[in-house]
């Protein structure tokens, strides 16, 4: 769920040109913020998801390049907070601050069954795989796709929404771990800013005060 902070910018630009302690501060309290998350969202990834034992182990059908294997320390690893502006979007936007689940691995365990209980749409093995459809799924079985889900979420437990809205992201992760903070996480970086903006400002008009 992306938060606007309108003149977000101007504020950093000003901070690092007249108090570039104000701005190391800042992103401290927020990486602090950040962190808590992420050390939440670490906790949750099991060794093991019972049940689907074989994810673990390279084979016919877990562990190839096109379904990547399980592997808990990977998943953990690859839960991180960035700090790092991304490009403008196209919608004019610049995200500053993200939650990251970067594994594959990981991504799936976050949002397995968001598209639907079932899974992808079975087509059974029979099917020419030669331009096969990623969102298909050519498993023997045509409940692999339940099966895969409900021990995710046995396991894991269910994915969580960030807010009310249903066009919101679920995950059962990272996402779950933010969504257990209960707005906490934001209002923190938002503290954060207003705090270093505050104190800019004084001591600008401090330095005017001087001056004049």
């Amino acid at each position: 769920m992306p938060v606007v902070l309108k003149g977000y910018l101007d504020t950093v630009r000003a901070l690092r040109r007249v108090n570039p302690d104000l701005y190391k501060e800042m992103n401290r309290e927020i990486r602090s913020a950040l962190q808590e998350v992420v050390t939440d969202g670490k906790s949750r990834v099991p060794a093991t998801i019972p049940g689907l034992s074989q994810w673990s182990e390279p084979n016919k059908y877990f562990g190839t390049q096109n379904f990547p294997k399980w592997n808990s320390g990977v998943v953990r690893r690859g839960i991180q907070y960035s700090t790092k502006a991304s490009s403008i979007n196209r919608a004019g936007y610049k995200v500053m601050y993200s939650l990251l689940n970067r594994s594959h691995a990981g991504a799936i365990a976050e949002t397995a069954g968001n598209m639907g209980a079932g899974g992808q749409l079975w087509v059974g093995s029979g099917v020419d795989k030669t331009f096969q459809n990623r969102k298909q799924s050519h498993s023997n079985n045509p409940n692999a796709g339940r099966h895969f889900i409900d021990s995710i979420n046995r396991e894991i437990g269910p994915t969580k929404r960030i807010g009310a809205e249903k066009k919101n992201r679920r995950g059962r992760i990272l996402i779950a771990a933010y969504e257990a903070q209960q707005g906490r996480t934001i209002d923190k970086v938002m503290a954060a800013i207003r705090k270093a903006e505050t104190r800019a400002n004084a001591v600008t008009s401090r330095n005017v005060g001087i001056a004049a």
